[in-house]
């Protein structure tokens, strides 16, 4: 045998013969290797034939151990097999184990050569051995190399004789024999000339010698074997006799082959030549394709692309040689430069004890990119097998050495560590660079099996994976901050390192991702792969460049790689799908639930997506694509294997065999199982379309399972969780539903659509169930109005690009066009829709121009399935059965050549990107899901009259989100607005505020609903939640803005001006300027009414006119116009000036209409003008001018008619308020005007004559004749001393009644303006019978015999109203004694007129007061009030003497007038009472209780009053007027009972504590004051039950807690902690004051007795099991109404504890933790309402335990639940487990946690079941299970942490 050391240098000439050391290993085997085989003749060998055999076994064993040693493999040496290849002589060690094997088989062979004769033929036993032993040698058969040059020299073999002689005398004779009778082909193509030849001279064109460099073999001799000429017929085996120095040139020739000797023509079969049709056009096209992407359609290349792939090769093969020959001079060391040489192409390593030579990192980058090359120019099957496999084994020591390397990086290492860091790193990126070269090699598509080498692969991917995981993994999650930032630190540091890393391991994913495409890996490794890919695609990636090392976009590349591989082996292989899928999906929490951090998949158009959500959606793609047969054999190219279905009925040319029914039996059963699919046989009838279809049926079947799977697992997740939870399951599903949304438009992604179709088809049945719980339906109803404002969006996206392209002329564009026309109008026809030349083969043939891309395969390959599925079955069938008409069959039978991958043929136009986009969305909306959108919007309106809030609210507020998308709804549907408006009186403040807000939305879209709507946003102005009334003043401004009516207009402006006056400041604020923003701010800088332009004129008219018509609408509108202008005009506003000249211009305005009534529009009548200008007079009266004055004197000359009356009375207004403020009036006018008003002064009535004398005094004050008014002043008090003595009670003195009012008038209004005292001594001489000295004393005197008892009422009234006035103006005479007694005796008395009347004084006398004190505040003056008289005057005024009085004299009787009725007079009672507290005159407990009971008043104005009172009180006095709540509450609940009648501590509709506003000034309180509110309030539930009064029907202290009760469970708690003090204190209530009653209701009620094993915290259901029970006639009543009624005070007590439990999301653990931590951050925080929970099952649980008293059966009842109550918390129960203690189990709260409830608890740990409430017989037992309670019911078991609507 020749020796094999050269066989590195001649790869491709091997020859390798098995050992009993290499036979059968899997690792790698050489192609068409046969293992050997025993014949059965050896049955019939005699005993020398088993001796012959045995011998030569013996031989062979020897000859295998001094042989030098074989090309090595990779099992081998890592199973010790085979030693490593050396160049020095081997040991030769003995196959013998000792010296007697050896000596016996020495002893065998002298025997057979004993009785060997020479030149005798051999026995048949030796023939037979000769024959086993040629058998068992590798037989090796080249094919002829292909490119290689024609001049191929000759050799000349050398003789048999000497090549054999050497070794031949070392032989015996039967040795020698069976040597030269054993022919093994062998041979080396040596040169017949011996001389050197120059090794660079090589060229690279195809017709010129390829001259390869060859090592000469160390031996000196190459021995000739005949036997391989019979093999190698047109190479002759020549040997040649060469030195070591020596370097030879090999020049082979491709030999041609001769034609055959006959060239008949009868030998060759003629057929006719056809025309190819166009579908077979189209198949040839395509395969021609496939077979170019493939990269092995060599001969189809062009002349310079063969130049190109032979450099390439020769390139490669150049570097190969230079590789070897280093390896060689390497292990050789006999090269005088092997050191250098050895460097330039190798690195060592240590592995295992030993030195490894490895290719170093620059090699692998020239081998990478020249195999790179090769591939891609389809040479790579030229390289020979064995080179390929030595370049993997030489890459394999890095990976060896790499597997002993940490690339960790540790937070706090020094330099050192991070240089030995580096250092590691680098070796570890230089064996990623060897992994690439080895997996080029493997992904070349090679069909050679000892490539793909399984431990080779598992070293690669442990490789990857440790890189991966315990490097770049960690870095990237590293941040700047926290127990990390020491990594990111040294990461930041190194960045270049990892980024090598990082780039090398992306690279090794592509040829991973490359292979398996195109070779089948084991079980363990795919699983292992998919581990790996899973982990990397949920590594938390940084949001923010800053705080990422390697920043996000070059992770996110890796992460992309990741997402190809799992896509592809969720392609190839189907039975890894579910595990897959499910290792995903459990992963998702892992996902952040930012929405900026979590999409960082950026799409082509800059959509920004989830990379798991495009993961999902090509998951989903790869079901409905073909793969590659499950059952091919490992190793197989996929283009050898990739099949599709519709293959199968192929029209292409076949092969010989494809004709035979065992090869059609061979494809089927090779094609017949895919992805778990069965398909048709052909043989048993079913047609090539009923096999397609039934392919393509299970494709698009296992699409829509997977999708459903998806959806059903971010449903089911979804709904146990919320957005405030801890678990992101609810974020995750918005993401991912926002993300299908994105990319529903984009034809690259057409998953999305079946998926959001299951996810539509889920959240339906969500909707319809009845057991869906109200998050589960409003999760539902938010993801559907997402759903359908996408298709919205689509329809709208496709509106855009049909618009686009109508322009456009090709043919294509005008199908699409007309196609979405008649989309719209639904009269598109499946056929257009369906065609072959319809939508979907134009966005079948854009997808097809992006070939490589792996997304856009997968893509093509579903929309083919989808395409398929509906040309069979159609768009709304959901039959199994296909159709069958010829139309159908033909576009079936053209799909079904396409396969998986679409290829664009030249039989189609281009397809723009507009097209594809306008032909996609139109197949979007006419699939399942774009069909749905009636249902999605019918199930959102049905959901807006569902029986529970929140999905009221939720639905109202997803069809908003799709009116917003399409305002053309509420055309088609008119319904909806109705709909709409009528949820405008739902008494849920939730449903309400999202009415509204949808009302917003349509008037936005529809500015033509305005009128409609007008009414029902009016309404909601009035609405008692503040946030929709805001909400409402908003819209109301929007409206007003669009709105040019001018009677919308003016309905707007009213109900903002009315929200002027609101008792919420926040509202109040935004209407003033509101107000100020729609009627002042648009004319800003308005220049003088005169010099104006034309525009702005018309603007300003039309707002005057508006203004006139908002006075117009009557009510209160000018008194709150009033103070608005008052502040809009004063030094406050945000721009006083301005405000002034726009208000000036306005008056001048109004005075044009005036005169000329055409000058303004809808022509106003004057006296409505007037009365506008009235508002402005009082507001600011320097808005006038004189001449403007003078126009109106004409108005007051004639006072005939009523409508002269107001125009008279607004024109004295106007006189009265502005003439003060001008510098000089001519007094001509002013003496015209005082005569017209002596003259009209006896027609006028009381309002009138107030303005009108106030007028004249005024004029007087410019005049200075006051004679005439004197004069009518003394003669009307004559007249008033003459009629003293009349009897007014007779009828006859009806008339002289009449005249003596008017007198009282008279004189009480000039009393009151005039100051007539320093004529007092005129008036002392004109009237004889007074003998006084002030003037108002003699008017009242004249007015008081008027007030007696026996004087009519009417007259009285008048009298004393008069009275009153002239006080008020006069305070001192408040003093009087007659005066003070008569007050008293009207305050005392049931005459509520004359009470009014009292009660009116006293408030115009505060009103004057404060008034006062505002101006002084204003001007800067000091407040009197409040600096008390330090600063001022230390003597009291008038007033002061006045106020005293009347807060003293009469605050008892005004507080009593107050609380007795909710009438007009008690609004003016409370008015008095609130301005004696605000004017400090009373200490403030006298009042303070009082305001607090009017502030449950149903008279908002009476509570509106009493609350800004108390508010003030309590900032002035806190911590006084704290101590007087408990008083205050008791005030109102005496309020509530007497004038309200409602003991009801809660009103509904909407549900709200009565004491909400006492509450909400409590919560301005200090912490320590608000702690002990809580503590007082719940003592006052509390009783004794010995002392408990239950006389009453029903007890009184029932009712009284009842109203606590119902307070405490709806105050609006503004902290945390409040809530969970409120709670405690109930808890220790029900603890302490509980135990009692259970014990009571125990043994007196029930009489139960307690047996062994029983004890307290028994529930009086078990109890009662095992006791005899006394009748209900044994029971003492009153004792049984005494125990029912504490058990109804204290269960209430305890169902508000659990509903504000319920209603705040309070648990039990977060109750007992905050007990631990009452320092807690979180405390202070407002309270979080559950959405969906209300009052209404609270108040019918309170109204039901109120009517326990009814019956004897009622109370027995309740006190079986109050017992049962204390012994068992049925809030959660737990079930005790064997060896559990009850202390491991959730309990009520007991007296031993009295120390705990008192803090505020948050949460925490576990808390325990308490044992018995009360303990009856010493040391209570273990409880025993509970059963049913009597009559089989069993309380409720939910937890108190359920999200439900239970309240």
């Amino acid at each position: 045998m020749p020796p094999l050391s050269s066989l590195g240098e001649l790869p491709y000439s091997t020859s390798l013969t098995p050992t009993s050391e290499n036979r059968g290993l899997p690792q790698r085997k050489a192609p068409h290797y046969h293992s050997p085989s025993r014949s059965n003749h050896a049955k019939s060998l005699n005993n020398s034939s088993t001796i012959l055999l045995s011998f030569l076994d013996s031989a062979l064993r020897l000859w295998q151990a001094s042989k030098p040693p074989r090309l090595r493999y990779d099992a081998d040496y890592k199973k010790g097999i085979i030693p490593i290849p050396s160049a020095s002589i081997p040991n030769q060690q003995s196959v013998f184990s000792n010296p007697s094997e050896l000596h016996k088989a020495r002893k065998i062979l002298h025997q057979l050569d004993g009785s060997f004769v020479q030149g005798q033929s051999l026995p048949e036993a030796a023939k037979y051995a000769v024959l086993s032993l040629q058998s068992s040698t590798c037989q090796f058969k080249f094919k002829k190399p292909q490119g290689l040059a024609n001049n191929l020299k000759k050799f000349t073999p050398p003789t048999t004789a000497n090549s054999c002689s050497g070794m031949s005398a070392r032989l015996g004779m039967m040795a020698n024999s069976i040597l030269l009778n054993t022919d093994v082909a062998f041979r080396y193509p040596t040169p017949s000339s011996p001389e050197p030849i120059d090794s660079t001279a090589r060229i690279a064109s195809k017709a010129s010698p390829i001259k390869l460099p060859v090592t000469p073999p160390t031996l000196k001799y190459r021995p000739r074997n005949d036997a391989s000429y019979p093999f190698n017929p047109s190479v002759p085996a020549n040997v040649g006799y060469t030195t070591d120095k020596q370097h030879t040139t090999i020049e082979l020739k491709v030999v041609v082959p001769p034609l055959p000797r006959s060239s008949d023509a009868s030998d060759y079969k003629v057929f006719p030549v056809e025309t190819p049709s166009k579908d077979l056009k189209l198949a040839e096209s395509k395969k021609r394709k496939r077979d170019e992407a493939n990269g092995y359609d060599a001969s189809a290349l062009s002349k310079d692309q063969r130049v190109l792939s032979d450099a390439a090769l020769t390139t490669f093969q150049d570097l190969v040689f230079d590789i070897f020959g280093a390896e060689n001079d390497a292990r050789s060391q006999t090269n005088g430069n092997g050191s250098s040489t050895r460097k330039t192409y190798f690195i060592q390593h240590e592995v295992d004890g030993g030195v490894v030579l490895t290719v170093n990192s620059e090699t692998n980058i020239k081998l990478d990119s020249c195999l790179q090359k090769v591939i891609s120019l389809a040479r790579f099957k030229d390289i020979p097998i064995n080179q390929l496999c030595k370049l993997q084994d030489l890459c394999e020591g890095a990976l060896l050495s790499a597997d002993l390397l940490d690339v960790r990086i540790e937070s706090g290492w020094g330099s050192d560590e991070v240089s030995n860091w580096v250092d590691r790193a680098e070796s570890v990126d230089a064996a990623l660079r060897s992994a690439r070269t080895v997996l080029r090699i493997m992904a070349g598509g090679r069909d050679e099996k000892q490539l793909y080498s399984e431990e080779l692969l598992q070293r690669i991917l442990g490789l990857l994976y440790k890189v991966v995981d315990t490097c770049v993994s960690p870095v990237v999650e590293s941040r700047s901050s926290g127990t990390d930032s020491s990594v990111f630190d040294i990461a930041s540091v190194q960045k270049r390192v990892i980024l090598h890393l990082l780039h090398d391991a992306a690279k090794i994913m592509q040829l991973l991702l490359e292979l398996l495409t195109k070779v089948e890996l084991a079980e363990a490794t795919i699983i292992s792969i998919e581990f790996f890919v899973i982990r990397l695609l949920f590594v938390e990636n940084a949001h923010v460049e800053k705080e990422s090392v390697l920043g996000i976009h070059k992770f996110e590349s890796i992460r992309r790689a990741a997402m190809n591989l799992t896509a592809q082996l969720f392609l190839r292989y189907s039975e890894q799908r579910r595990f897959i899928l499910d290792e995903i999906l459990v992963s998702l929490q892992k996902l952040p639930i930012n929405r900026q951090q979590a999409r960082q998949y950026k799409l082509e158009d800059g959509t920004n997506i989830q990379l798991v959500s495009a993961l999902l959606m090509r998951l989903v793609h790869s079901c409905a694509t073909h793969s590659v047969s499950q059952s091919a054999e490992r190793g197989k190219l996929p283009s050898d294997e990739h099949v599709s279905a519709a293959a199968v009925h192929s029209e292409g040319p076949e092969d010989e065999n494809s004709g035979s029914e065992d090869s059609e039996q061979s494809s089927d059963a090779g094609n017949g199982s895919r992805d778990g699919r069965v398909v048709g046989d052909r043989k048993h009838g079913v047609s090539s379309v009923a096999y397609f279809a039934k392919d393509v049926r299970l494709l698009y079947d296992a699409a829509g399972s997977n999708a459903q799977y998806i959806v059903e697992f971010f449903v089911s997740r979804a709904s146990t969780a919320s957005r405030t939870g801890d678990q992101p399951h609810r974020h995750l599903l918005d993401m991912f539903v926002g993300d299908l949304v994105s990319v529903l438009n984009l034809p690259e992604w057409p998953a999305s659509e079946i998926l959001l179709r299951a996810l539509f088809a889920r959240m339906e049945r969500i909707t319809s169930s009845d057991k869906s719980t109200a998050p589960m339906k409003n999760m539902a109803l938010e993801v559907l109005g997402t759903a359908g404002s996408a298709i919205l969006d689509v329809t709208a996206n496709a509106r855009q690009l049909a618009n686009a392209l109508e322009n456009d002329d090709s043919e294509l564009s005008t199908t699409l066009v007309n196609a979405f026309e008649d989309h719209l109008v639904n009269q598109l026809e499946d056929g257009t829709l369906l065609s072959w030349t319809g939508p979907y083969r134009a966005v079948l043939e854009y997808l097809g121009r992006s070939s490589s891309d792996l997304q856009t395969i997968g893509a093509q390959g579903y929309y083919l399935t989808q395409w398929t599925k509906l040309i069979l079955w159609g768009t709304g069938s959901t039959s199994t059965d296909f159709q069958t008409s010829p139309v159908q069959q033909e576009l079936a039978n053209k799909l079904s050549k396409a396969g998986s991958k679409w290829f664009p043929t030249g039989d189609f136009d281009p397809v723009s990107g507009t097209q594809c986009r306008l032909a996609y969305n139109l197949t979007i909306l006419n699939m399942g899901f774009g069909r749905a959108f009636n249902q999605i919007f019918q199930i959102l309106l049905r959901a807006v009259r569902s029986d529970q809030t929140t999905v009221r609210s939720r639905g109202l507020k997803s069809v908003t989100q799709m009116l917003e998308k399409d305002p053309t709804l509420l055309d088609r549907m008119p319904h909806v607005i109705k709909l709409i408006t009528n949820s405008a009186s739902d008494p849920s403040p939730m449903v309400r505020d999202s009415s509204l807000t949808l009302i917003g939305k349509c008037i936005l879209l529809q500015p033509a609903l305005e009128a409609q709507v007008l009414e029902t946003v009016l309404t909601f102005t009035n609405d008692v939640a503040a946030s929709i009334r805001k909400h409402s003043v908003k819209i109301l401004k929007d409206m007003y803005l669009r709105c040019k009516s001018q009677k919308i207009r003016a309905e707007i402006s009213e109900s903002l001006l009315h929200r002027v006056d609101d008792l919420d400041e926040g509202v109040s604020d935004l209407a003033r300027q509101m107000v100020e923003d729609i009627w002042l701010v648009p004319f800003w800088n308005l220049t003088p009414f005169q010099h104006s332009s034309a525009e702005r004129e018309i603007a300003l008219k039309d707002q005057v006119a508006l203004m006139i018509r908002t006075v117009q609408r009557g009510g209160r509108t000018s008194q709150v116009m009033q103070p608005l202008l008052v502040q809009a005009l004063g030094s406050k506003s945000k721009n006083p000036d301005a405000n002034t000249t726009a208000c000036k211009a306005m008056v001048a305005a109004a005075f044009q209409g005036i005169i000329d009534p055409t000058e303004l529009p809808d022509r106003p009548e004057q006296g409505s003008i007037l009365q506008t200008l009235t508002v402005f007079s009082r507001a600011c009266p320097k808005l006038f001018t004189q001449a403007q004055l003078e126009h109106l004197q004409p108005y007051i000359a004639n006072l005939s008619t009523a409508d002269d009356l107001n125009i008279f009375r607004s024109v004295v207004v106007i006189l009265r308020c502005v003439m003060p403020t001008l510098p000089a009036m001519q007094k001509e006018f002013l003496k015209q005007v005082q005569e017209d008003l002596l003259r009209n002064i006896t027609k006028l009535a009381k309002a009138e004559l107030d303005e009108v004398v106030a007028c004249l005094w005024t004029i007087n004050s410019s005049l200075g004749n006051i004679e005439k008014l004197v004069n009518m002043k003394i003669n009307v008090l004559n007249k008033l001393h003459s009629l003293r003595l009349v009897d007014f009670t007779d009828v006859k003195q009806n008339a002289e009644l009449s005249k003596l009012k008017r007198l009282i008038l008279l004189a009480g209004h000039f009393a009151k303006h005039c100051d007539f005292e320093p004529q007092s001594e005129k008036f002392s001489s004109k009237l004889p019978w007074w003998a006084g000295h002030s003037v108002a004393e003699c008017v009242i005197d004249s007015i008081k015999p008027y007030t007696a008892n026996h004087q009519p009422v009417n007259l009285r009234s008048v009298a004393m109203d008069n009275i009153g006035m002239i006080c008020q103006a006069w305070p001192k005479n408040f003093n009087r004694p007659e005066i003070t007694l008569m007050f008293q005796h009207v305050l005392k008395d049931d005459d509520p007129e004359l009470q009014r009347i009292v009660l009116s004084s006293f408030r115009d006398f505060f009103t004057v007061q404060d008034h006062q004190i505002e101006v002084k505040v204003s001007s800067g003056e000091r407040d009197p009030l409040a600096q008390g008289k330090l600063g001022g005057s230390m003597t009291a005024s008038d007033n002061d003497g006045a106020a005293a009085l009347i807060a003293q004299g009469f605050l008892k009787d005004i507080l009593r007038i107050a609380l007795s009725s909710q009438g007009s007079y008690a609004l003016t009672a409370t008015e008095v009472v609130a301005s004696i507290t605000r004017q400090g005159l009373v200490h403030p407990k006298e009042c303070g209780p009082a305001l607090v009971a009017l502030e449950t008043s149903t008279n908002p104005k009476i509570a509106e009053v009493a609350f800004q009172q108390h508010r003030n009180l309590h900032q002035q006095h806190e911590s006084m007027f704290e101590r007087e709540y408990m008083r205050a509450v008791q005030e109102a609940y005496n309020y509530q009972r007497d004038v309200v009648k409602d003991l009801k501590g809660c009103t509904t509709q909407p549900f709200r504590s009565k004491l909400h506003l006492m509450y909400e000034v409590v919560k301005t309180s200090k912490s320590k004051y608000q702690s002990k509110f809580f503590a007082n309030f719940c003592t006052k539930i509390d009783f004794d039950v010995t002392k408990l009064d239950v006389s009453a029907n029903p007890p009184t202290h029932l009712q009284y807690a009842r109203f606590l009760i119902e307070n405490l469970a709806f105050f609006d708690y503004g902290r945390v902690e409040d809530v969970l003090q409120a709670t405690s204190f109930m808890e220790k209530i029900v603890a302490s004051t509980g135990a009692g009653i259970a014990h009571a209701i125990n043994t007196e009620v029930f009489h139960v007795r307690l047996e062994p094993g029983l004890d307290s915290s028994t529930s009086a259901t078990e109890q009662a099991s095992s006791t005899v029970e006394v009748s209900i006639e044994e029971i003492d009543q009153a004792r049984l109404r005494q125990v029912t009624t504490a058990s109804m005070i204290l269960s209430m007590l305890w169902e508000a504890r659990t509903f504000l439990r319920r209603i705040y999301g309070i648990s039990a653990s977060l109750q007992r933790r905050e007990n631990k931590s009452k320092a807690s951050k979180d405390l202070g925080k407002p309270p979080t309402k559950i959405n969906g929970i209300t009052g209404d099952k609270f108040v019918d649980s309170i109204n039901r335990t109120m009517s326990a008293l009814d019956t004897r059966d009622l109370a027995l009842v309740q006190c079986r639940e109050f017992a049962d109550l204390l012994a068992i918390d049925n809030e959660v129960k737990v079930p005790v487990e064997d060896g559990e203690d009850d202390g491991g189990r959730l309990r009520t709260p007991s007296v031993e946690d009295d120390g705990e409830s008192l803090m505020p608890p948050s949460g925490g740990s576990k808390t325990t079941k308490r044992k018995g409430s009360v303990s009856i017989s010493g040391t209570p037992h273990k409880k025993q299970r509970s059963r049913p309670p009597l009559g089989g019911r069993r309380k409720s078991t939910k937890s108190v942490d359920e999200d439900e609507d239970s309240y």
